[in-house]
């Protein structure tokens, strides 16, 4: 039987493949178990180009810097620990750590924006506080009342 420590290292290790190869994932609970999946993003229908004027198509993996992989992978070791589902997804430079759609970490290789909460102090971005503030030009938007 797969101690804890064990288990928690196998979703770290399927985390850090994820980002060597430049994929976005997600991470979900399903009851006492973490799930590391590929994360979906728009499915591919039948539209035409007017109905997808704007859209932005992404079809390569790309290359995530150091600094980046670093704080997803000591971000991820800390929320897996806390049993909090986030997902990752990467731009041309940057990469997205969310929780959901209105809370969520957008790292630039100069800048970090935290999005949606009051303050550091709030759950679940608390848990990873002190890796957000080592992060450069960080900035809070704080959601409007």
């Amino acid at each position: 039987m797969s101690t804890v420590s064990e288990i928690h290292a196998s979703k770290l290790l399927e985390i850090r493949t994820f980002l060597d190869q430049g994929k976005p994932f997600e991470v979900k609970f399903q009851g006492e178990n973490a799930e590391v999946l590929e994360a979906k993003g728009v499915v591919k229908i039948s539209l035409s180009k007017e109905e997808t004027k704007g859209i932005k198509v992404r079809k390569s993996a790309r290359k995530v810097p150091a600094a980046q992989k670093e704080f997803v992978i000591n971000s991820a070791d800390v929320l897996l620990q806390k049993r909090v589902p986030f997902k990752v997804t990467f731009g041309p430079k940057e990469t997205d750590f969310r929780f959901d759609l209105d809370h969520y970490v957008h790292i630039y290789p100069d800048k970090c924006s935290v999005v949606g909460f009051k303050s550091l102090d709030e759950p679940p971005i608390s848990f990873i506080k002190e890796l957000v503030s080592a992060l450069p030009n960080l900035r809070i938007l704080v959601p409007k009342s």
